[in-house]
Formats: structure tokens, C-alpha cells, sequence
């Protein structure tokens, strides 16, 4: 049996950011993984605290390139080749019923943008996972890591707290190490090898989904400006150069442009407390997306030319999109938050997180500190309370999504948290959990925002009692009745 320090399965990108990471600083690692490069992969949008997050582990550790990914300028001037998006932050449009009649009045408080990058320059990114994953695997690869492509997981051994675990591949072959990180993400192998039960019925999000990447996906911002000749889906930004929000009955769907003429397009859907997935609303989420969702004429105009180019055979239908596990199997087997916990894509949190895991475990890998079961204690606390926190972000505004007044309130609550853990990062900071997921103050205020947005009250009561709830971290003036849903003045990042 060949001997690894570290068995990492698993090749998106935070597997083999962090596998790359331990191989430069001398770190016997192996990346295995079922499948191989290129291929596809969502979980594509990147956020603020994602990139500072993925500067300071280039700054750390000597990568020059993940700190020109950071930025929309750094990525197009040092790796062009690399098909990414602009995403100057996050744009939002109610598209609504009355009775039998679609109304789509998007004026007003029927539509929201927020910005998350003062310039283009200093933007946010949309990845083209086909491309970025794959150079990440072959970054890996260049310093040193060991990788077996096309052959998976099938069981894992444990022989004591002395002993390194065996891993015993598809073929047959057995590897041992002294460490297995698992970033399989939905795969769970680690999980689900040793059976573990999964908490995902702790969460309170519950959303099924459908998604692919087209071409020939037209411009929503000259649509939207052309029916209401206005300029209102280019100001304070293009609202087609952000994560894209299209509020449909009881869900959403998103369009994540990338600069190669492809859009991610996907549809998300409420499914509601029930504990199983209603075959329903996964049907519905399907349809929609399979008819170029026809019941909205202006998405259907910018989307009924479009072609699928990927998934080739059809597109993707989740039943459900959340889950949770505990991230600790034991001290020699640990799963990286994307891996451990998946909660939704409505906030683009995903990215951010997965960087998380790769900053906390090459720390602790490099310290040899992943070995102490305080420090793996703290790691499986802070995991959990983030994704914790995120879903109940995530589901205090589905519970609004039809009712767009509460929802923009409900999206605040997750921006003025966002911007305040930003800030921390920008002060040189390292927080122990992002999204201040474990300050109490910020979790009651979470709690209690909550509760207000579940009343029976009028809007302007609700929102009234949300903004006062938000202040204390409402740093940028969130819920500014001034600005018309149109916030150019969020972004606290620089160049």
C-alpha cells in the first residue's frame, strides 16, 4: 500500500486549492476522484468575502494567481484563458400573477439591485466551473500532488487512533494515510461510507432544483429597459453583470452570465416544511426550466432562442438541495464545509464557505493541530453554525418570496450581516466564523427579525421594526426608502 500524509477525495476547486496548498509546503498528498476534467459543475457565483478569502490565501501561501482571481481585472489580465463573469453583485425582478394575467411591473419596489464591487475593476466573478475547476486540479498536479482521476471511494478503514486509515478504491487499490479531508461535496463519501446520519432535517430551507448552461441567452437589462424605457436594469450597474434574480411563484430562477457567451440558468423552487420532497413542486421546477419558463413573457423572450450545451442529455433536477452533516467523522477522516453542509444558492454563499474550509484545514494540516480534538471541536462548531445561520437567512426569504416588500427586507438582514463580516477580512481580521455566526448579538437580531417578518402586520410595520433590529450592523445604510431599491454604495471592497 502506497503511504499518503494526505488523501484528499474530491477534485473541485477547494480540494485542490487545498491539496495544492499542502504539496508546497512539503505534504505527501493524493487527490482522487470518481470522475475526470473538464467537466461540469455549478456553484458559480463568487461573493466579496469569497475573494478576499481566496487573496489572502494566495498572499499566504505564494499563489499569484488566486489573488488575481480575486478581481474581475486581476482574472482577465493574468488568465484570459479561463472563461469567467462580471458580477458587479446581486440584481432582483418580482415577475407576478394577478389571477389569470401575468403582471410584471418591475418598477419600483418590484425590483432591487445591490451592489457588491464599487468598478469593474475590483468585481466579483462568475467561474465557469468547467474551466476554473479543471486549471485548479492541474495547479495541484504541477506542485506535487499525486492524482487518480476516474476511479471513486468505496470504502474507507479505520484501524485506531494509531494508525493511519486505508482507502480502498473502485479498482481495488488500497492507499493509506494520515489524513482523509473529504470534498466531494454532495457526494458525502466520507459520510455516507461510515454512515453517518445526515442532520439535513434540522434545516428549516427545503427547495428543489433545476439547472443547465445555454447559449444564446439574451440580454434581461435591454429587455427590461426597452419595455419600461428606462434605464433602471443599468443603474447603478448592468443588471445582467450580477447574480441575476428572477422572483417567480414560490421560488426564483437565476441567470450567471460568463464572458464566453454561456449563462448558467436555473430554477428553484420552495418545496415548504414538508420532511420528503413533494414530486409536485420537482416536476413543476423542471417544466419550467425544460419550456423556457413560458408563464413569464420577458424571461421567455430572452430565453426561447437558447440553446442547452450542457448537461448534453438534460438538464439537472435536484429534489432537494439541502444537507447537513456533522463535519468531523474522526480525527483522522474531516469533510470541508461544501462537503458537510449545502444549504442554497440564493445569497451565492457556497464558494465562500468551500474557502473557508480550505483557510481553516491547511492551518490546521500545517500546524499539525488537525490531529487535537479541541481544534477539530472547534472547526465542526464553527461549520455547523455557519450553515446554521445561512439557512435561516435563506429561508426567512423564501418565506417571503412571493410578497416582494418582505423579501428585499429578508435579503438586507443577509446583506448587512455579509458586509459586516467584509469588513472584518478588509481590517486584516481572521474571524473563527463568518457571517459573525457566532456572535449572539447578531443571531438575536437574526431571531428577532424573524418573528417580525412572520406577523400579520402592514409592511411599512414590518420593515420599520426590520430596520430597526438591523442597525447596530447596518453599516451602509440598508432599507434606505431614498434609494428606490437601487444601493450603489454596499460595496466596501478595494483594489
Amino acid at each position: 500500500m502506497k503511504q499518503y500524509d494526505v488523501i484528499v477525495i474530491g477534485s473541485g476547486f477547494s480540494g485542490s486549492i487545498l491539496s495544492r496548498i499542502l504539496a508546497s509546503r512539503g505534504v505527501r498528498v493524493l487527490l482522487v476522484d470518481r470522475g475526470q476534467h473538464p467537466r461540469f459543475a455549478i456553484g458559480e457565483s463568487s461573493t466579496p468575502i469569497a475573494d478576499l478569502l481566496l487573496r489572502r490565501l494566495g498572499e499566504r501561501y505564494g499563489m499569484d494567481d488566486l489573488v488575481s482571481m480575486s478581481t474581475y481585472r486581476g482574472w482577465q489580465e493574468t488568465l484570459p484563458q479561463l472563461s469567467c463573469g462580471l458580477k458587479r453583485g446581486f440584481s432582483y425582478f418580482k415577475h407576478g400573477r394577478c389571477g389569470n394575467t401575468v403582471r410584471e411591473n418591475f418598477l419600483g419596489e418590484s425590483s432591487l439591485l445591490v451592489a457588491a464591487s464599487p468598478s469593474d475593476e475590483v468585481s466579483d466573478t462568475h467561474w465557469y466551473r468547467k474551466e476554473v475547476d479543471a486549471y485548479h486540479f492541474q495547479q495541484a498536479i504541477r506542485a506535487g500532488v499525486d492524482a487518480i482521476e476516474n476511479n471513486g471511494v468505496v470504502d474507507i478503514r479505520f484501524r485506531g487512533p494509531h494508525h493511519g486509515p486505508i482507502v480502498v478504491l473502485n479498482g481495488r487499490e488500497n492507499l493509506t494515510a494520515d489524513l482523509i479531508i473529504d470534498a466531494s461535496g454532495a457526494g458525502s463519501v466520507a459520510a455516507r461510507i461510515n454512515e453517518r446520519p445526515a442532520l439535513t432535517k434540522q434545516l428549516r430551507t427545503h427547495t428543489c432544483a433545476t439547472f443547465a448552461h445555454y447559449r444564446g441567452v439574451n440580454s434581461f437589462a435591454a429587455e427590461f429597459n426597452a419595455r419600461h424605457r428606462d434605464d433602471r436594469a443599468t443603474e447603478p450597474f448592468n443588471a445582467d453583470a450580477a447574480a441575476q434574480h428572477h422572483l417567480i411563484k414560490d421560488g426564483w430562477a437565476w441567470m450567471l452570465r460568463f464572458n464566453n457567451g454561456v449563462t448558467s440558468v436555473g430554477v428553484t423552487l420552495n418545496v415548504g416544511e414538508t420532511i420528503h420532497a413533494d414530486f409536485t413542486t420537482q416536476r413543476r421546477c423542471f417544466e419550467l426550466l425544460d419550456r423556457r419558463l413560458d408563464e413569464y413573457p420577458s424571461l421567455h423572450r430572452i430565453l426561447k432562442d437558447a440553446q442547452r450545451i450542457d448537461p448534453v442529455d438534460d438538464v439537472v433536477c435536484l429534489p432537494r438541495l439541502q444537507r447537513l452533516y456533522d463535519p468531523v467523522i474522526n480525527a483522522r477522516c474531516v469533510l470541508m464545509p461544501s462537503t458537510a453542509a449545502m444549504i442554497d444558492p440564493l445569497h451565492s454563499t457556497g464558494i465562500a464557505h468551500a474557502l473557508s474550509g480550505v483557510e481553516r484545514l491547511s492551518d490546521l494540516i500545517l500546524s499539525d493541530r488537525v490531529y487535537q480534538l479541541d481544534y477539530l471541536d472547534r472547526y465542526r462548531d464553527a461549520v455547523v453554525k455557519e450553515a446554521t445561520l445561512i439557512d435561516q437567512l435563506v429561508h426567512m426569504a423564501y418565506r417571503s418570496i412571493n410578497h416582494f416588500p418582505r423579501f428585499t427586507a429578508a435579503s438586507m438582514i443577509y446583506f448587512a450581516i455579509a458586509i459586516a463580516c467584509e469588513e472584518q477580512l478588509l481590517a486584516g481580521e481572521s474571524p473563527d466564523y463568518y457571517w459573525l455566526a457566532n456572535d449572539r448579538s447578531v443571531n438575536e437580531i437574526v431571531h428577532q427579525c424573524d418573528q417580525a417578518l412572520a406577523q400579520n402586520s402592514n409592511d411599512d410595520t414590518v420593515i420599520d421594526r426590520v430596520r430597526e433590529l438591523i442597525e447596530p450592523i447596518n453599516q451602509v445604510g440598508l432599507l434606505d426608502d431614498t434609494v428606490t431599491n437601487r444601493y450603489a454604495y454596499t460595496a466596501t471592497k478595494t483594489a
